[in-house]
């Protein structure tokens, strides 16, 4: 029996405030993710049923808008003209690891030979990993 006065000790842990952190936390992880691995070069991607949900860390990320320009880290080039710088900014991907993945998102009313463009020059310059984005179809 406890004496008139005297609290007892509380023995036991609360997590339901760490909980809701860790909850909240997820959230803001999952709405931030997809802003940081997409630039700030808007396209409409082409709709696909298949998903695929490995990622590896590093990757370079190229984004082909509607009128074919190539953007790699919101850089804008040119593929008739600056071709060079191009191959180029592939070529430091491909020497610093050759198994870079390179995630391509053309817009979906983007020519065909645009992305073909893309798709050579990493070859030309030994990156052969190569994936074309899509969004999931609901």
């Amino acid at each position: 029996m406890q004496q008139p006065g005297k609290k007892k000790l509380m023995t036991d842990i609360n997590i339901t405030p760490f909980t809701d952190v860790v909850l909240v936390l997820l959230i803001i992880f999952m709405v931030a993710t997809p802003l940081i691995y997409q630039g700030k070069v808007k396209v409409q991607l082409p709709d696909s049923k298949a998903v695929r949900t490995e990622e590896k860390p590093q990757k370079m990320a190229i984004t082909i808008d509607p009128d074919g320009a190539v953007y790699i880290d919101d850089r804008k080039y040119d593929p008739t003209s600056d071709a060079d710088a191009l191959r180029a900014r592939m070529s430091v991907a491909a020497k610093a690891n050759a198994d870079t993945p390179i995630v391509i998102n053309a817009d979906r009313n983007c020519r065909y030979s645009s992305v073909m463009n893309v798709i050579d020059l990493a070859k030309d310059e030994g990156l052969k990993k190569i994936v074309l984005a899509t969004q999931v179809k609901r």
